[in-house]
């Protein structure tokens, strides 16, 4: 799996967790629904164990990463009153993807920018190749 963590295998992640952590994950998500709900990601990962699961940290928001790319309307902040929480309607979902999605993705299209103009200052322009097309 592809995604903006290139430094961690993703996949790696996703096939060592253990059978169910999905439907563990979606199970206590289901009973938040709406901001107001929102678990803290270490209440989710309390609450994923108390399941009798022992994904950590990290697997809990690989497998969060991987349910929202499936299509789980699953929306977090960060903070200390962040969390997760599935979108009770469009309002909701918009305000996630307009406040922690789309600037994320804006970042790194101006670092992509940023590291293309220094190297062609550096180099000269890259002239696409076959592979490039």
């Amino acid at each position: 799996m592809t995604g903006f963590n290139q430094n961690v295998d993703l996949d790696t992640y996703l096939k060592d967790a253990e059978p169910g952590l999905e439907r563990a994950v979606l199970r206590v998500l289901q009973h938040r629904v709406g901001r107001e709900m929102a678990i803290s990601r270490a209440g989710l990962v309390e609450a994923v164990h108390s399941l009798g699961f022992e994904a950590g940290d990290r697997q809990i928001r690989v497998m969060i990463n991987k349910l929202r790319k499936d299509g789980r309307l699953i929306c977090s902040t960060g903070g200390t009153r962040g969390g997760y929480w599935l979108a009770k309607d469009w309002n909701e979902l918009n305000e996630f993807l307009r406040r922690e999605v789309l600037p994320r993705a804006l970042d790194l299209l101006d670092t992509e920018k940023a590291l293309k103009d220094s190297a062609e200052k550096r180099w000269g322009i890259q002239h696409p190749t076959l592979f490039d097309l």
